[in-house]
């Protein structure tokens, strides 16, 4: 009787070592798939992101083409009126000359020039990003007369992301501008073109007196009129892809060079 009793504990205790170690299988194995659960999970959240982030910038570009079809547009149509205007114009000039009316005449013809300068020349490259940045700052500049001089190479800088190329060439366009506004010379001379492997952009703008020596920080200032805005991302965003970053002064102008391998 002791005999089987003690076989009996001996075989419960075996079964409950059976079912104890089975029970921790399952819950290896059930951690084991909840890993796996949550790293696909991670994965799929990323993506999602990553999509959305992507959404985002394609909804950026297509607002931004928009927007750029309707600069076009509007230049299209000045065009189209100034030269209606100018069948007027050759009209009146016409008129005068025949009245023998020299002087009015050439009046009449530097009024029309005057007039043709002030009149914006959109800026095309193949990049449509740099297109809408280019041309929505400098026609900015153009209506606050600024003078602008603009040398512009067809350059992808498809290494960049779309918003980090959109900052940097916002921001140094921006302090140009703010820049150029504040002197007399009221003017801004745009570079972009590749040399010996790099991409380089070049803006500088005219100034009155030096800005590195009153601001050498290039901390912006309370009425906006120094060089300070987004510097520092600028600098983010020129060690991110392992670019330079050069600010000086030459000639009576402030510049800021960035050069960058494609």
């Amino acid at each position: 009787m002791k005999t089987a009793i003690i076989a009996l504990l001996t075989a419960m205790l075996i079964l409950a070592l059976y079912l104890l170690i089975c029970e921790r299988r399952k819950r290896k194995s059930i951690e084991r798939e909840n890993k796996s659960i949550n790293q696909m999970l991670s994965q799929y959240a990323a993506r999602c992101i990553d999509c959305e982030k992507e959404l985002d910038n394609l909804k950026s570009d297509y607002s931004k083409h928009l927007d750029m079809a309707e600069e076009i547009k509007a230049l299209h149509n000045k065009s189209r009126l100034l030269k209606h205007d100018m069948k007027n114009h050759l009209l009146v000039l016409m008129s005068y000359i025949n009245e023998g009316k020299t002087d009015t005449a050439k009046e009449y013809i530097s009024g029309i020039i005057n007039k043709l300068n002030k009149v914006y020349s959109y800026i095309y490259v193949g990049n449509s990003l740099m297109n809408y940045i280019i041309n929505d700052k400098l026609s900015a500049a153009y209506e606050n007369g600024i003078d602008v001089k603009a040398e512009i190479e067809n350059l992808s800088f498809d290494y960049m992301e779309s918003i980090d190329f959109s900052a940097l060439l916002g921001n140094i366009l921006d302090n140009a501008i703010t820049g150029a506004e504040h002197s007399s010379g009221k003017f801004i001379g745009v570079r972009i073109y590749r040399s010996k492997g790099f991409d380089v952009i070049n803006i500088r703008n005219s100034i009155d007196n030096s800005v590195l020596d009153t601001n050498p920080e290039l901390k912006t200032t309370k009425a906006g009129e120094g060089h300070g805005f987004g510097i520092a991302q600028i600098r983010n965003i020129t060690e991110k892809y392992s670019g330079m970053l050069d600010i000086y002064e030459q000639d009576g102008c402030f510049v800021i060079n960035a050069v960058y391998p494609c």
